[in-house]
């Protein structure tokens, strides 16, 4: 397992004057093997979910199930979301070795860190509806599935492969739907949605690990339509878990805050710091080809012109 175990391994063992391992200026490469190397987590994690439910269970839902679903999921925002908190904003000593590497040198108030907590657990409750339903369907043959994953070797290992760049895509999309379209030839429902919902998640401009599943309910419902793949394929469990999973805790370490050994997110920090850029991920550069990147150079340009140069 990588995040967060290496990272924490990283930190506790680094020099406190070493350098910093900036991901600043080394543009979408540095980010893409951060991120790359994180999968392995996911994987372990949907093979611990696949292994402690049988699927027989959901033939006829009941609120013991979705009980234990949801406590299942909680359990992972508490380890992961507030694990990584606690490692990063309040542990004394952590925070300390760690401030030189945030990207914001100003800390977020318990104000935020609270209501990230509450609309993170709705986040989690709203994963958790996704997960019970498709269970049901599998379970009633509404859904194909197929639960010899060795038996289509080339398929499965084919769909497990393509799940985070699928991700990503569909990131971008719902995301830059959810911001201003700046265009007169439509009706600009992205300002709409900003105004009403993707307002909440943008609240926390000096993000943290908590941030990441900060949204309104409906942003919720957006972003875990990634899930629905099995509507398209045929598939086994594991590859809605590794879907579902990658959803679910991903978006820690992208909202941590800090440079490497912290998530090293640069690229998502300048979208929560300046709104109008970065809407998807450096794995798949949309906003590369729709203009929207930014690798920070512009900014701190004018930092400089304004006499703000650490």
């Amino acid at each position: 397992m990588t995040f967060p175990i290496q990272n924490i391994i990283e930190i506790l063992t680094m020099d406190e004057d070493a350098a910093i391992d900036s991901v600043k200026g080394k543009g979408l490469w540095a980010e893409m093997a951060i991120r790359h190397v994180r999968l392995s987590t996911y994987v372990i994690l949907a093979l611990l979910y696949y292994y402690t439910f049988d699927l027989s269970w959901a033939k006829e839902p009941s609120v013991a199930m979705f009980a234990y679903l949801w406590a299942r999921n909680i359990l992972l925002g508490m380890v992961f979301y507030g694990g990584w908190h606690i490692f990063l904003y309040e542990i004394e000593a952590i925070r300390n070795k760690m401030h030189r590497h945030k990207f914001n040198q100003r800390y977020p108030g318990q104000s935020q860190h609270r209501r990230d907590a509450f609309w993170t657990t709705s986040g989690l409750t709203i994963s958790t509806m996704f997960e019970a339903t498709m269970y049901y369907l599998w379970a009633n043959d509404i859904i194909l599935i197929y639960t010899n994953f060795w038996a289509f070797p080339l398929y499965s290992i084919f769909h497990m492969l393509y799940v985070p760049y699928w991700r990503d895509l569909h990131f971008y999309f719902v995301h830059r739907f959810m911001h201003p379209w700046k265009t007169s030839q439509v009706p600009d429902f992205g300002q709409w949605m900003y105004n009403n919902v993707h307002y909440l998640h943008h609240k926390s401009y000096n993000t943290g690990p908590l941030s990441g599943l900060a949204m309104h309910p409906v942003e919720h419902l957006l972003y875990y339509t990634c899930t629905l793949l099995p509507f398209l394929f045929t598939l086994h469990p594991m590859h809605f878990l590794y879907n579902k999973i990658h959803a679910d805790i991903s978006p820690v370490a992208g909202h941590d805050g800090h440079e490497k050994p912290g998530g090293g997110s640069y690229f998502h920090y300048l979208h929560h710091a300046h709104f109008e850029v970065n809407f998807g991920t450096p794995v798949v550069p949309m906003d590369k080809w729709f203009g929207s990147y930014e690798d920070g150079s512009r900014y701190e340009r004018k930092e400089v012109s304004l006499g703000k140069t650490k």
